[in-house]
C-alpha cells in the first residue's frame, strides 16, 4: 500500500471519528442558571397588587434549579420605568412578615417597605429598606434604612420574618397604635433593577395573639400532692382563632408531671375572647433538684410556646443525708528540699518510700477506717506505678517489680474491702509521653521525673480518642481502665469520680469544656478540682460543697438544669479538715460546723449533703519516722472516726461513704434525667460477665406512659475483649449488639420500668473478639465491591 493510500485512510477514520464523537474539548455541563416563563395564568397565583410606571416592565411567574424553590415572581423594571408588588393584612400583634427575595442589579432602585395604615388606608408610619439606588427624601412616621453594598459580589438570597407590631415599635416610635388598621408589604423595583420573589406574605403567629392569665403566678406544694394549674387564655387579636390544640408543658427535669390529659382543644377563640383551662399535675420532685428554683409551667398552642409561665415550689418533706467522705490523694514524695521529712530526702524517689508511703500507710488508713465502719477514697497516682515499671528495666535489684505488684495487690484487696481508688493524673512519671522525662541513679536504685511537668491538662492540650495516647481523653481512658479491671470484683460497680494531679484540670471555659468532655467520654460524672485549676483553694463552706458545675466552669454552678456539667466535690469546710495536720478535736469541731448547718431540729434537711476530708496518704506520720504506721496522726484520725460514729453515725443522721457512694446519692436525687451506670459483677465466668444496671434519678418516673432511652457504659478493661453484649430486663433479653466496640463504650436502651432489674451481660475472648472483628471487616468489604 503506497504512503498516498494510506494517507487517505487515515484521515477518512479521523473525520469519520470527529463526525460521530465530535471535538475533543470541555465536558458538557448542564445549564442550573437558566430561568423558565410560566404561562401568564400563573401570575393568579400571587395574590398582591401590581403597580407600574413607564414602559419595557417586565411581571411574570419563572420557575428555574437556582432559584430554591417551585417559582418566583420575576420584576424586571424599563430603563425609566418602575413596578412595585405589595399585599395589605389586617393589623394584629400576631402578623408576620415572611419574605425571601433576590435583587440582580447594582443600579436602579430596589427597596422593601413595611408600612402601617390607618382606616382610610393613609401611611401612619413605615419602615423601609433601601438595597440599591438612592435614598428617598425625608417623610414624617417615615425610617428608611441603607442596606446598599459598595461591592458587586455579594448578592444573595434575602430572607427574613418580622413581628410588624415589634418591628414598627422598635423602628418607628412614632406610631400611634390605635390608628393603625392594616399592615402593607411592598417591594419597588425601577430603572433597571430586577428583583426575584420566592415569598412575600403576611403570616400569623398565633401565640402572639394570645395572652396567658393565672389567678396565682406562684405556686407551692409538698413532694407528691396533686397540684390545680389553672389559667386563662384570652385572644388579643382582631381575627377570630380556630382549630387551638393548648398544651401543659411540663418542665425539664420532671418536677412536675401530669395527671390528667396534656392537650385541650378550642374549636374557636373569637377576638377579645378569653377560656378557662384547668390541668392537674403532681409535685414529682422538688424544686431544690431544678438548681433551688421554682419549676416552671409554661402552654403550648399548636407546637409554639406563649409567653407567660406558673412557678411551683416543691418541698421535700423527707430527711436528707449527709455523707462523710474521706478523701486523699495517695502518691509517693522523697521530701527533698521540704521542711518535714516525709522520705529519706536524698532527691531520690526509692522502692522503700513508694512501698511505706503508697502501700504500707494507705493500708494502716484503712484499717483505721474500718474500725468504725468508715471508708477512704484513694485518688491513686498510677503514672507512677508505669515509672516503676519503666525503672524495673532499669534496675538490677528486682525491688521495683515487687513494688508494682505489691500496688496492684493493695489496690486489689482495698476495693474488695469498699474502699474506693480513682485515677489521680501526675503525667509526669509516663514513661510513654512526649515531653516527658525520667532519671534513674543506679546508685540508690531510684528514680525521679520532670515535677514541674505535674499535672494532665498542661501536658495534653488535644482532646482526642482512646485510640490516641498522647491526648487527653487516650491517657485517661488508658489509666481509667487499669483501676476498673481492678475495682471489676469489687462490688463496687463503676467508678465515676476522680481528682487530677495537682488540680490541672484546665483553666478557662474551652479548656475545661474539653476535660468534662473527656471525663464522660470515659465514664467519669464527678471531679474534684474547683478553684484549685486556677491555683486557688479547692475546699468550699457548707452548703456548697457538691454541685453541678457549668459545662465549662467547674469552679461556679451550673445556671441551668439543662446545661449541667460534671458534679463537683469540694473538701469542707474551707479551712478544710485535713486528716495530717489536725487534732482529733479540730477535725471534730469542723465536722460538728457541718452537722449543725446540716441537721435541723433533730432532721437532716432534704437532699444531699457532704462532709469531706482531705490529705495525702504520704504526709500521714505515725510516731516515729516517716516509716512509722502506728500512732501519731493515725491515732488522730482513729478517734476522730469514734467520735463521728458516736455522735452522727449511730444515731443515723451520717452515714461514711467513698466519694462514689456519694456522687451515686447525688445523682440520684438531683440528675435531670435518669443516670444509667453499671454496677456490682453479679456474674462472672473467664469468659461471660454480667453487671447489675443501676438507673438513678430515684423521683423520675419510670413506666410505660414514661419511656426512658439512656446509655450505659461497659466496663473500659472488657473493651479489647467484649465481642458481643445483651441487656436483660428481670432475666429477658430486650436488646442486644455485636456491633463492638463502640465509640466510647456506650451502650444505649430503653427503661421502662421502675421496679424492673437490668443487667448487662457481657461476652468477651479476645481471640473471639479479634475473630468478629476480622468478619465485620470481611462483609464491609464485600458490600463496597
Amino acid at each position: 500500500m503506497t504512503i498516498r493510500k494510506k494517507t487517505s485512510i487515515f484521515i477518512t477514520v479521523m473525520v469519520v471519528i470527529l463526525l460521530v464523537g465530535g471535538c475533543a474539548g470541555e465536558p458538557t455541563l448542564p445549564p442550573a442558571a437558566g430561568l423558565t416563563p410560566l404561562d401568564p395564568a400563573a401570575l393568579a397565583e400571587w395574590p398582591g397588587v401590581v403597580r407600574q410606571q413607564g414602559d419595557g416592565n417586565v411581571v411574570r411567574v419563572v420557575t428555574g434549579a437556582a432559584l430554591g424553590a417551585a417559582k418566583a415572581l420575576e420584576l424586571a423594571a424599563g430603563g425609566q420605568g418602575m413596578v412595585e408588588y405589595g399585599l395589605d393584612v389586617p393589623a394584629g400583634p400576631d402578623v408576620v412578615a415572611q419574605l425571601r427575595l433576590q435583587f440582580l442589579s447594582t443600579q436602579g432602585t430596589g427597596r422593601i417597605q413595611i408600612s402601617a395604615l390607618d382606616d382610610q388606608g393613609n401611611t401612619v408610619g413605615a419602615i423601609g429598606w433601601v438595597v440599591t439606588g438612592p435614598l428617598p427624601p425625608a417623610q414624617a412616621g417615615v425610617t428608611w434604612l441603607d442596606k446598599r453594598q459598595s461591592v458587586n459580589y455579594k448578592g444573595d438570597w434575602l430572607t427574613a420574618d418580622y413581628h410588624v407590631q415589634d418591628l414598627l415599635a422598635e423602628l418607628a416610635p412614632g406610631i400611634k397604635s390605635g390608628e393603625v388598621r392594616r399592615y402593607r408589604l411592598l417591594i419597588q423595583v425601577g430603572q433597571g433593577q430586577h428583583v426575584l420573589i420566592t415569598k412575600l406574605q403576611f403570616g400569623r403567629d398565633i401565640a402572639r395573639a394570645l395572652v396567658v392569665s393565672a389567678p396565682a403566678s406562684q405556686l407551692a406544694a409538698t413532694l407528691g400532692e396533686p397540684v390545680r394549674i389553672e389559667v386563662g387564655l384570652r385572644n388579643t387579636g382582631n381575627q377570630p382563632l380556630r382549630g387551638l390544640a393548648v398544651e401543659l408543658v411540663e418542665p425539664y427535669g420532671f418536677g412536675l408531671v401530669l395527671l390528667t390529659p396534656k392537650a385541650q382543644t378550642i374549636a374557636e377563640l373569637a377576638p377579645g375572647q378569653e377560656v378557662q383551662l384547668v390541668w392537674q399535675v403532681r409535685a414529682q420532685r422538688p424544686h431544690a433538684v431544678n438548681l433551688d428554683r421554682p419549676w416552671p409551667v409554661r402552654f403550648a398552642v399548636n407546637g409554639t410556646l406563649l409567653a407567660g409561665e406558673i412557678a411551683v415550689r416543691v418541698q421535700d418533706t423527707r430527711p436528707g443525708k449527709v455523707f462523710y467522705v474521706m478523701t486523699e490523694d495517695l502518691e509517693a514524695i522523697d521530701a527533698a528540699g521540704y521542711p518535714k521529712a516525709w522520705g529519706n530526702g536524698n532527691g531520690w524517689l526509692e522502692p522503700a518510700e513508694v512501698l511505706t508511703q503508697m502501700v504500707g500507710k494507705a493500708e494502716k488508713l484503712n484499717a483505721v477506717a474500718e474500725t468504725y465502719g468508715a471508708k477512704w477514697t484513694h485518688y491513686i497516682a498510677w503514672p507512677l506505678v508505669k515509672a516503676a515499671q519503666w525503672a524495673d528495666g532499669q534496675s538490677t535489684t528486682g525491688r521495683w517489680g515487687q513494688v508494682v505488684a505489691a500496688l496492684r495487690q493493695s489496690v486489689l484487696e482495698g476495693a474488695k474491702r469498699g474502699h474506693e481508688y480513682g485515677i489521680h493524673l501526675h503525667l509526669d512519671y509516663d514513661p510513654h509521653l512526649a515531653g516527658n522525662v525520667l532519671s534513674y541513679n543506679p546508685a540508690v536504685d531510684g528514680l525521679w521525673a520532670n515535677h514541674l511537668r505535674h499535672g494532665w491538662a498542661h501536658s495534653l492540650t488535644e482532646e482526642g480518642d482512646f485510640d490516641a495516647y498522647n491526648s487527653r481523653t487516650g491517657t485517661l481512658y488508658a489509666y481509667q481502665r487499669v483501676l476498673d479491671e481492678l475495682a471489676a470484683a469489687s462490688g463496687q460497680g463503676q467508678l465515676i469520680t476522680a481528682r487530677v494531679g495537682s488540680f490541672d484540670f484546665g483553666d478557662g471555659p474551652a479548656d475545661e469544656a474539653m476535660s468534662t468532655r473527656v471525663y464522660r467520654k470515659v465514664g467519669l460524672w464527678a471531679t474534684s478540682d474547683a478553684d484549685g485549676n486556677a491555683g486557688g483553694v479547692t475546699a468550699g463552706d457548707y452548703g456548697g460543697e457538691i454541685y453541678f458545675a457549668r459545662p465549662d466552669d467547674i469552679n461556679r454552678p451550673a445556671e441551668r438544669l439543662d446545661a449541667v456539667g460534671l458534679v463537683e466535690l469540694r473538701p469542707t469546710p474551707r479551712r478544710f479538715i485535713n486528716y495530717d495536720a489536725q487534732s482529733a478535736a479540730a477535725m471534730n469541731d469542723l465536722a460538728k460546723q457541718g452537722m449543725d448547718f446540716f441537721v435541723v431540729d433533730g432532721r437532716v434537711r432534704p437532699g444531699v449533703h457532704a462532709i469531706v476530708g482531705f490529705t495525702h496518704a504520704m504526709f500521714v506520720m505515725g510516731n516515729g519516722d516517716w516509716q512509722s504506721l502506728e500512732g501519731g496522726q493515725f491515732d488522730a484520725i482513729g478517734e476522730h472516726l469514734r467520735y463521728l460514729k458516736k455522735e452522727y453515725v449511730d444515731r443515723s443522721l451520717l452515714q461514711f461513704a467513698t466519694a462514689g457512694e456519694l456522687v451515686r446519692a447525688y445523682l440520684d436525687y438531683y440528675a435531670p434525667a435518669p443516670v444509667a451506670l453499671y454496677g456490682a459483677r453479679v456474674a462472672h465466668t473467664a469468659n461471660v460477665s454480667e453487671y447489675a444496671v443501676d438507673i438513678l434519678g430515684c423521683d423520675i418516673p419510670i413506666d410505660n406512659e414514661h419511656p426512658h432511652q439512656v446509655s450505659v457504659k461497659y466496663p473500659l478493661h472488657l473493651r479489647d475483649s467484649a465481642y458481643r453484649i445483651a441487656v436483660l430486663k428481670n432475666g429477658e433479653e430486650i436488646y442486644s449488639t455485636w456491633g463492638l466496640p463502640t465509640p466510647y463504650n456506650d451502650i444505649v436502651f430503653t427503661v421502662n420500668d421502675r421496679t424492673a432489674k437490668y443487667t448487662l451481660k457481657i461476652y468477651h475472648n479476645k481471640y473471639l473478639f479479634k475473630l468478629v472483628q476480622a468478619l465485620r471487616a470481611v462483609k464491609a468489604k464485600k458490600l463496597f465491591k
